[in-house]
C-alpha cells in the first residue's frame, strides 16, 4: 500500500477548471481535499489559524483557500467567503471532518443552499452528548445513564445524585480533551473548581456513569439510512487510561472473518442508534464499551463525520476503502459505491509518545519506515517543541503509525519493538532540570561536547 504523498500532494499550475463541479470544505483537511482532487471536484478549502500557526499540513498548490477566524461559527465562515468575492458562489456541497464544524456545515447548507450529509437538527444531536443519549433511551438502547451541569464553573451540587465513580466531560468536545473520571461529590466538586481556576472556556459538561469494559471503535458510512460499510477496532486500553498514565494510544481492526461474532455484535447495536439519530447519509465514528465479562455492547457516543487519529489510513490499509471519498459523495448525495477488499493480515496503528520536555531529536521518518510491518508513518512535532508533563487529550504525540502483521501475535510483537524503540531513541531535554542536571545529562548524551568550569592545571 502507497501512502507517499498523503499530506503534501502537489499538483503544478492552475489545473481547475470553470465548469467543473465544486465543494467548500471547511477545515484544512489533507483527506477531502486529495479526495476532491482525485474525484476531478474543485475544492475550496476554508481554513483557521491553525494551518499558519501549526505549519504541519501542505495545502496542494491551486487549491483556493479562505481565512476564518473559526471555522466552527457560521458568521465567520460567512465573513470570509463574501470577503473573498464567493458569497454567491454555487458549491456542490459543503462538507468538513472538523468536529467542531458539522453545526455550522449543517447551516451553511441551509444558508448557501448547498447539498450537506446531515440537516442542523441531526448535526445537533451527534454533537450534544446529552442530547444524544437523551434521543437514545427514548428509543430503548442502552445508554449510560448521564447528567447534564449547564455551567460547569458554578455546580449546583443538590441537582446530582450521590455516585461511586463517573467520567465529567464536555457537552460537545473532542478526544477526551477536558475530559476526567471523578470520584463522587467530593471529586466532582473539585475538578468543577479546577476548571474555573484554569479558566476552562468550555462550560457545559456532562457527567456520565463509568463504563467498565473494552472500548471498541465503529467507523462506517450509512446512505439512504441503510449502513453500508462498518469497520470495527478496539483500542489497546481505554483512552483515558492512556491519558491519565501517559501510554501509547494503541488500535487494532477486528477482521470481519475470523472476529464475524464481533462484527454481528457492533450491527445490533450501531444500526437502531444510527436510525434513532437520524442519520441518512454520511460517514460516522461511533464509541462503544464491551463488557466482556456479560458479553454486552453499549453505545457511548456518535460522531456524524469520520474518525480521527489514524481511522481513516487503517480502514483504506485494512479495507482499501477511502472514507473521505466516501463522505465527499454521501456529502453530494451520490452513491458512495464501496466495495471493500478485505485483507487477512492483522492491521492496527500506535503513537510514538512524547516525554516531557524539550524535544531535540528522534529517528529519520527511512529508520521508521524500515521497520517490520510499518506501512505509514507521520512525525508530528518538530525539533524544539517543549512537551508537556502529562498529555491533555488522546491527540497529543510525537507520531504516529500505521502497521500491519501476518497475525495478531505477530502485529502485537512489532507494535511493542517499535515503540520501544523509539522511544530508545527519543531525545528529550528533561523537564524542570536544573542547571547541574542539566550539565549531567549533556554529560551522559554528548560526552565530546560537555564542559566544566576547573581550576588551571600546571603547564
Amino acid at each position: 500500500m502507497n501512502f507517499e504523498g498523503w499530506i503534501a500532494l502537489k499538483p503544478k499550475g492552475n489545473f481547475m477548471s470553470q465548469n467543473q463541479p465544486s465543494a467548500l470544505i471547511i477545515g484544512a483537511d489533507p483527506y477531502l481535499i486529495r479526495a476532491c482532487l482525485q474525484m476531478g471536484i474543485k475544492p475550496v478549502v476554508v481554513h483557521g489559524p491553525g494551518l499558519h500557526d501549526w505549519g504541519f499540513i501542505e495545502i496542494p498548490d491551486g487549491v483556493e483557500t479562505i481565512f476564518a477566524e473559526d471555522t466552527s461559527s457560521v458568521e465567520s465562515v460567512l465573513f470570509g467567503l463574501h470577503r473573498a468575492g464567493l458569497g454567491a458562489q454555487e458549491f456542490s456541497c459543503i462538507h468538513t471532518g472538523d468536529e467542531y464544524a458539522l453545526v455550522t456545515v449543517a447551516a451553511l447548507g441551509k444558508v448557501l443552499g448547498a447539498s450537506v450529509s446531515v440537516e442542523p437538527d441531526i448535526a445537533v444531536r451527534f454533537r450534544d452528548k446529552w442530547l444524544q443519549k437523551k434521543t437514545l433511551t427514548e428509543a430503548g438502547i442502552e445508554v449510560a445513564k448521564s447528567h447534564l451541569i449547564e455551567d460547569v464553573h458554578h455546580l449546583d451540587l443538590a441537582t446530582v445524585e450521590e455516585f461511586d465513580r463517573a467520567v465529567l466531560k464536555p457537552i460537545a468536545g473532542a478526544g477526551t480533551m477536558n475530559t476526567s473520571v471523578v470520584e463522587g461529590h467530593a471529586g466532582l466538586t473539585a475538578k468543577c473548581a479546577e476548571y474555573r481556576r484554569n479558566g476552562v472556556a468550555q462550560r457545559t459538561f456532562i457527567l456520565e456513569e463509568f463504563m467498565p469494559g473494552d472500548e471498541w471503535i465503529a467507523d462506517g458510512v450509512v446512505f439512504d439510512g441503510e449502513l453500508k460499510f462498518l469497520s470495527v477496532s478496539t483500542y489497546g486500553e481505554p483512552c483515558l487510561n492512556t491519558v491519565d498514565f501517559n501510554r501509547a494510544l494503541q488500535v487494532e481492526v477486528f477482521d470481519p472473518c475470523s472476529d464475524a461474532a464481533v462484527y454481528e455484535l457492533t450491527r445490533s447495536v450501531a444500526e437502531p442508534a444510527l436510525q434513532a439519530l437520524g442519520l441518512q447519509r454520511g460517514t460516522f465514528h461511533m464509541e462503544l464499551f464491551h463488557q466482556p465479562d456479560t458479553g454486552k455492547l453499549v453505545f457511548g457516543e456518535c460522531a456524524a463525520r469520520t474518525g480521527g487519529l489514524l481511522q481513516p489510513e487503517l480502514i483504506e490499509a485494512k479495507f482499501g476503502v477511502d472514507m473521505a471519498v466516501a463522505g465527499l459523495r454521501c456529502a453530494s448525495g451520490d452513491d458512495p459505491r464501496i466495495a471493500p477488499s478485505i485483507r487477512p493480515d492483522t492491521v492496527g496503528s500506535t503513537y510514538l509518545n512524547n516525554r516531557p520536555g524539550v524535544l531535540v531529536s528522534y529517528p529519520t521518518p527511512a529508520e521508521v519506515c524500515a521497520l517490520p510491518g510499518v506501512e505509514y508513518l507521520r512525525l508530528e512535532l518538530p525539533y524544539g517543541f517543549r512537551m508537556a508533563d502529562g498529555l491533555a487529550s488522546t491527540t497529543e504525540a510525537v507520531g504516529q503509525v500505521v502497521l500491519s502483521g501476518h497475525t495478531r501475535e505477530e502485529f502485537r510483537s512489532r507494535r511493542d519493538s517499535l515503540t520501544k524503540w523509539f522511544d530508545d531513541r527519543l531525545v528529550v531535554v528533561p523537564a524542570h532540570a536544573s542547571y547541574p542536571e542539566l550539565r549531567r545529562w549533556q554529560k551522559e548524551n554528548w560526552p565530546e561536547s560537555s564542559s566544566s568550569f576547573s581550576t588551571y592545571s600546571d603547564s
